[in-house]
């Protein structure tokens, strides 16, 4: 009998995630705690993304930086910047993902709401 291993996630920093990381991001109230939530929400939030663009990568230490571009809503222009930070056994222990404009980060988070607010609690995304 083979041991079958799990799926690859995407984007691929995912499968690094420590069981008891953080989010902190601009679509939501507050920060978000545990693997499997922040992998949903990341999941939710590259769906409604029409198309996406890296413009930067960096790597500082323990922590990596990425800057995109992306479109969702019918072509509304986002920019965003994620930061992931490592602990020693190279686990992402805190990621932050900022995006703005503003508008759009507002109707990120509604549309973020509206699919995960009974798994996570609607608390968690803006009005």
């Amino acid at each position: 009998m083979s041991v079958q291993s799990a799926p690859a996630l995407s984007p691929s920093w995912l499968n690094q995630l420590a069981p008891d990381a953080i989010l902190i991001s601009s679509v939501l109230n507050r920060s978000l705690q545990g693997r499997d939530a922040i992998i949903k929400v990341v999941q939710a939030a590259g769906g409604l993304y029409e198309s996406h663009s890296v413009v930067f990568r960096g790597a500082f230490g323990d922590r990596q930086l990425l800057e995109y571009d992306a479109q969702a809503f019918g072509g509304i222009d986002l920019h965003g910047v994620l930061t992931l930070s490592m602990n020693r056994a190279g686990e992402i222990f805190e990621v932050g993902i900022h995006h703005g404009p503003v508008d759009a980060v507002n109707k990120l988070s509604a549309a973020l709401k509206e699919r995960l607010a009974t798994e996570l609690g609607a608390e968690y995304f803006l009005p």
